[in-house]
């Protein structure tokens, strides 16, 4: 769990209550990445009932990713209409009231999902790092072709490292330019992104207890949902896979 921010009102070392945990979720972590789930998490933290609600799941599934990646879950399902009308009309007011709603209506089904599910640490965003990086590690070790091993690997996104476009703050840009999976990142610091090509990639190999079926509707879904509702490219990329 992320630490106290400045001006947080926890003092360090004590433990959050569950309506801090998830208003520290929507102020500190989405914040800047999805104003949606910044809303939703701030409205569940100041709803008395919805924090009950949630205390109905064991307490390693109330973190705000687990619940909020439910909710979505049932409203890419069609079991949340609502809230899957707010999300598409990207209607904060609505989509709080109607996450406090749907979370009170179907506490069950929410429960049931976060129980079942956990939420992944795949990221396709990680692909603006990792491109460049191992295009480097490459080039230093004289490489022409080169294989990926991706621990950890869930629906294999990162070892589609290759096949995404990425375009950086600089204007420079590496990657595939006509993949259907688009990438934007900002470069912090002063200094530069190494701009070589990655080498061929030969073999790609991943690895995971659990490794997901991008083709399995609900599998697919779930991805979507728990991917907090900011990476778009991410459900592209799925897309892609599934028909690949």
């Amino acid at each position: 769990m992320p630490g106290p921010t400045a001006g947080s009102a926890v003092p360090v070392g004590r433990a959050r209550t569950l309506a801090q945990v998830y208003r520290h979720f929507g102020e500190a972590v989405a914040a800047g990445t999805s104003p949606l789930y910044e809303r939703v998490a701030v409205a569940l933290s100041e709803s008395g009932e919805a924090l009950r609600a949630i205390q109905a799941a064991s307490a390693r599934k109330r973190h705000p990713a687990v619940i909020l990646a439910a909710l979505h879950d049932l409203a890419l399902a069609g079991r949340a209409p609502a809230l899957a009308a707010a999300y598409a009309a990207a209607d904060g007011d609505a989509a709080a009231g109607a996450a406090i709603g749907t979370l009170l209506r179907m506490t069950d089904s929410v429960v049931a999902i976060a129980v079942r599910r956990r939420v992944r640490a795949g990221e396709t965003g990680r692909c603006a790092v990792l491109y460049p990086a191992i295009a480097e590690a490459a080039r230093r070790a004289g490489a022409d072709a080169i294989g990926l091993i991706d621990v950890g690997c869930s629906a294999g996104l990162s070892l589609n490292v290759d096949r995404v476009g990425i375009t950086y703050s600089n204007g420079q840009s590496l990657g595939d330019p006509p993949s259907p999976v688009q990438l934007s990142a900002s470069i912090v610091g002063g200094r530069p992104v190494p701009a070589r090509a990655m080498p061929e990639v030969v073999a790609r190999v991943g690895v995971d207890l659990d490794p997901v079926d991008v083709t399995d509707a609900d599998e697919a879904r779930w991805l979507r949902a728990e991917a907090i509702g900011r990476c778009w490219s991410r459900g592209r990329l799925l897309a892609w896979l599934a028909d690949s």
